[in-house]
């Protein structure tokens, strides 16, 4: 059996990233970026006021002043700051005269009932946004491989890439197998159960920021299976996955059919608690993977591989396991395979602390609602009071 370690590390160097297109900046949350964002101009261009307030000259006293004028937002600036004894109107956002504005609060101010305004405070600079005090025309404001979240995505607005360049969005097929297997909607007759994994891949893809283009359940005869994994693979899918058939039962035959179509069979066994059957293989740039059909192990084995595959083909690198302390209490059963323990956070002020789920068997799905991390578990041994954390949301 092939180590969690050594399965990322052959995992790396088979995902190359997909090609990139330009697209929308509304159709881009959730892509990563395949080129650096420049800044085009100054962050701010200009000076301009953080406040509502009045613009009086540097050397203006508090006191008595006239008000002569206003400068709203989205017009010029001043050629300069107002002469000593008068002010101009501002607010937030208006242009300010370069290098030389200082401001004062409204807040500490009093507009009389002949147009003259008191200010009780004499002006200050620090009210003022420095033209490039953000970023200097040039400057890299996103590197490639970033995500674009809702933040990522103002940024570029506010610099005006509406076209961003991004990662192609990974395309996959997936096939459920199980002749056990009904529709959720169905109400199963003695021996069989709902199908959970077409929802779950589902779910765990759309959360990817993967396009999941083909999905079929089909029975357990060889034949079957056969002829939707041709199906599958006639997609133009860049991953194919299969739920269920993976150990080595008598129903089990996606290896062997993936060896038969010229797929490279990398591993069928990992050694990880849940999760042990395992298939990995490649043929031409496509990947395909066996999952293991209980729903548990499933949530595993796509967190530990699946998604890292997709972080590949992005563009961008998998998530990083956190180190974190036990929370106090806890219990972990060691096994002679590294486990992965379903978890949640349960942080206590700045210290980072996780708190293993209670989970009887690889088929529970009972916790996946709760479960926001994978605890590591080192093989036969006991979890430490510090441990690693693969997280999950």
């Amino acid at each position: 059996m092939i180590t969690v370690t050594d399965l990322w590390a052959r995992l790396d160097g088979l995902a190359a990233p997909l090609p990139t297109e330009r697209i929308p900046l509304a159709s881009a949350r959730g892509r990563v970026l395949r080129e650096p964002l420049l800044a085009p101009e100054d962050q701010p261009p200009f000076d301009r006021s953080a406040i509502d307030g009045y613009l009086v000259h540097p050397s203006q006293p508090a006191g008595l002043v006239s008000l002569v004028g206003t400068v709203p937002p989205g017009r010029p600036a001043p050629s300069g700051a107002p002469v000593p004894g008068t002010a101009l109107r501002v607010l937030t956002g208006s242009a300010l005269p370069s290098g030389c504005a200082a401001l004062v609060m409204q807040e500490d101010t009093h507009l009389n009932d002949t147009g003259q305004l008191m200010l009780l405070q004499p002006p200050s600079p620090r009210h003022v946004r420095r033209r490039a005090s953000q970023a200097r025309a040039g400057d890299t404001l996103l590197a490639p491989g970033q995500l674009l979240n809702a933040g990522a995505l103002a940024l570029l607005a506010s610099v005006g890439a509406t076209t961003p360049l991004v990662s192609r969005r990974a395309r996959i097929a997936h096939l459920v197998t199980g002749a056990e297997l009904v529709p959720p909607e169905q109400s199963p007759a003695p021996g069989q159960i709902r199908d959970s994994n077409s929802t779950l891949i589902a779910g765990l893809l759309g959360d990817a920021h993967a396009e999941l283009i083909w999905q079929q359940r089909v029975g357990d005869s060889r034949h079957d299976t056969a002829a939707a994994l041709d199906a599958a693979l006639a997609t133009d899918a860049d991953v194919i996955l299969v739920s269920g058939g993976a150990s080595v039962g008598d129903h089990d035959h996606t290896g062997a059919l993936l060896a038969a179509r010229g797929f490279t069979i990398h591993c069928d066994k990992v050694a990880s608690r849940p999760g042990k059957p395992f298939i990995a293989a490649s043929r031409d740039g496509r990947l395909a993977f066996g999952l293991p059909g209980n729903p548990l192990s499933h949530f595993v084995c796509f967190h530990l591989f699946v998604r890292r595959v997709l972080a590949r083909l992005a563009g961008t690198a998998p998530v990083p396991l956190v180190r974190a302390r036990l929370a106090p209490g806890s219990e972990v059963r060691p096994d002679p395979r590294e486990t992965w323990w379903p978890c949640v956070w349960a942080d206590e002020g700045t210290q980072r602390r996780a708190k293993p789920l209670p989970w009887r068997d690889s088929s529970d799905l009972t916790v996946l609602g709760a479960a926001e991390g994978l605890l590591r578990v080192p093989a036969a041994t006991a979890a430490g009071a510090e441990v690693d954390v693969l997280p999950c949301r």
